[in-house]
């Protein structure tokens, strides 16, 4: 199997970081931010736990169910208490329910109860690509789930693994540092064997954080969920990155393989509660957020990329270069064009 051991040979594959992509993170929230957030009603969470484990959760409510409290601290309530290490870093990821695009939070965080104070120490908003592909705010509809593989553990959680088009994985690099990304395609698109989960990687946002981190060190988790459906899937494991030509192949869509894939060894893999899905009605259109209540994603990025705290002459180039009506323009060709 050829595994990717370097960011060597994984810029090789993948390419570098773009630093236009890199300017749109934020070491605090802004007015964007803060707008995206009260339209939020669902979020995930990556956490590693007091044993070290890494682990997953969801929570939910009404919109704006998480609260700011100032420019580098959130307040939110899950759906029961976790076993958190404050000591290591976490990721949440925000969906705005009808919105591709999601907000990606990363910082540490405290537990009250069933209240979670994150400080915040990154914020920036991810692309609509793994939304689009997944089809998580379309009807559900039924999912060919017969290529997914053969999962060595609970026959319900590899039903679940086998049919999800959407999941989230959290990593954390050699300081501890989170991260969390989502990953979305048809249903049927993880590729099971053993105890091993394969992630495809698709065209996004370009930042790669998580393959980075995991070449720093492995420690991984996913969770996964189902439209239309109350649940979730966790994975607990450790993560490694393969170029291995049959299993790219065999994650082919519309005729385009992917360049690697994210294998993850399980160590633990259960059933969650779906009550973070309730709470938040994630599945009723009715409370999918009107386009005339969000910000225009081309200005958030623009704006973003203007206020990042990264310096240099050619961080300047780019910001003076920005333009909200190229970057509208631009969106709308990457989401039509470049989905795989």
């Amino acid at each position: 199997m050829s595994r990717i051991q370097s960011v060597e040979a994984l810029e090789g594959v993948v390419g570098s970081r773009p630093l236009g992509v890199m300017l749109k993170s934020l070491d605090a929230l802004d007015s964007h931010c803060v707008q995206l957030l009260a339209c939020s009603s669902f979020a995930v969470l990556g956490y590693v736990d007091v044993d070290g484990l890494a682990r997953m959760t969801a929570a939910g409510g009404p919109l704006g169910f998480a609260r700011v409290v100032d420019a580098t601290h959130l307040e939110l309530r899950l759906p029961e208490p976790i076993a958190l290490n404050p000591t290591v870093g976490c990721g949440l990821l925000f969906f705005i329910p009808g919105l591709g695009e999601t907000l990606r939070v990363n910082g540490h965080a405290t537990l009250d109860g069933h209240t979670l104070r994150v400080t915040v120490e990154e914020a920036f908003v991810h692309c609509a690509k793994a939304i689009i592909r997944s089809g998580l705010w379309k009807p559900p509809v039924a999912s060919a789930s017969a290529e997914a593989g053969a999962w060595s553990g609970d026959a319900e959680v590899q039903r679940w693994l086998s049919r999800t088009p959407f999941v989230v994985v959290a990593s954390w690099d050699s300081q501890g540092n989170a991260d969390v990304s989502p990953k979305g395609d048809p249903g049927g698109f993880l590729r099971l064997a053993g105890t091993r989960v394969a992630v495809p990687d698709r065209p996004g946002n370009r930042r790669t954080d998580t393959f980075h981190n995991v070449l720093e060190q492995p420690r991984v988790a996913l969770l996964g969920l189902i439209p239309g459906e109350v649940g979730l899937v966790e994975v607990s494991g450790v993560g490694s990155l393969s170029t291995e030509g049959a299993l790219l192949e065999s994650m082919a869509v519309e005729g385009k393989v992917p360049k690697m894939a994210l294998l993850l060894e399980s160590h633990a893999a259960r059933l969650q509660s779906g009550q973070a899905i309730v709470d938040a009605g994630l599945w009723e259109a009715s409370r999918h957020v009107p386009a005339s209540q969000l910000p225009k994603m081309a200005d958030v990025f623009i704006d973003h990329v203007r206020r990042s705290p990264q310096k240099g002459v050619a961080v300047a180039t780019l910001r003076a270069l920005a333009s909200k009506r190229m970057m509208s323009w631009a969106l709308e060709h990457d989401y039509k064009k470049n989905l795989y």
